[in-house]
């Protein structure tokens, strides 16, 4: 199961049968994606024989409304079902993950049209909530971690380049014990993550940047990592592919699919 959520490229945290204003369900026509949106995307991680597909569904307004992931190993199937509900707004007002019949959501806060707090209720009923911050041009700056116990165990920091992407990242995690720092260098094509949430506030506080990454170094106290990114794009700027190297080796090939 943790492959599966870890190798989900959009953000998601019970999964309701039926709500009549959200429009929301795993059964929805494909043809209601806007035109150009993200569709499907296909990982595959060679070294460990292990592929996950997500497949994006969208209500009659545009607005995706589920993710289906699935992955596939040689000794086990995994399925999780990832749901989005809209407040009167059109924007994300809560994320919802089963997993095994298991159920977690995440409720969102807007103060002023922005994402300024989330609650994440477990499936034990512990709720941990992360606070959002932003500056003058409403680029989010840094993320707040509380436990269920209102204790601050991380924090993230972000800076960004001139073109509006997320240029750094510093984290502090298991309050404030471990380290880590992130740079990132993009290409100057679309990035296809951000289809499927056009005009959503979501965007931001998941870290899609505008551009796509083609070199993340990741340093702690022990060492320092460098993946490089290299794409292959259609006539409008997104990525049909790519592959991920670090020090020559293969770690993960992408596939993306649009809606014509």
């Amino acid at each position: 199961m943790k492959k599966l959520l870890l190798s989900m490229s959009v953000v998601a945290i019970v999964l309701f049968s039926a709500c009549s204003s959200d429009d929301s369900g795993s059964d929805l026509p494909q043809n209601n994606a806007p035109s150009g949106s993200l569709v499907k995307v296909e990982i595959i991680h060679p070294e460990e024989n292990f592929r996950t597909t997500t497949t994006y569904s969208f209500n009659a307004e545009g607005k995706v409304v589920n993710a289906i992931e699935e992955g596939w190993s040689a000794s086990q199937y995994l399925r999780a079902i990832y749901t989005y509900f809209y407040n009167s707004n059109g924007q994300i007002r809560m994320l919802s993950i089963m997993v095994d019949g298991s159920t977690e959501y995440t409720e969102f806060i807007y103060t002023d049209g922005l994402i300024t707090s989330s609650e994440r209720h477990s499936i034990s009923g512990n709720v941990s909530r992360t606070v959002y911050n932003y500056n003058d041009d409403n680029q989010l700056i840094n993320k707040h971690f509380f436990n269920s116990d209102n204790e601050e165990y991380a924090m993230s920091n972000f800076s960004f380049d001139v073109n509006g992407n997320i240029e750094s990242r510093h984290e502090e995690r298991n309050f404030g014990a471990e380290i880590i720092d992130y740079t990132f260098e993009y290409d100057t094509y679309n990035n296809p993550l951000k289809t499927p949430f056009e005009n959503q506030e979501m965007n931001k506080i998941v870290g899609h940047s505008f551009n796509n990454i083609t070199k993340s170094i990741r340093s702690d106290d022990f060492l320092t990592s460098e993946v490089n990114i290299e794409y292959t794009y259609n006539e409008a700027g997104y990525p049909l592919t790519s592959k991920e190297y670090s020090n020559g080796d293969l770690l993960v090939e992408v596939t993306y699919t649009y809606q014509e």
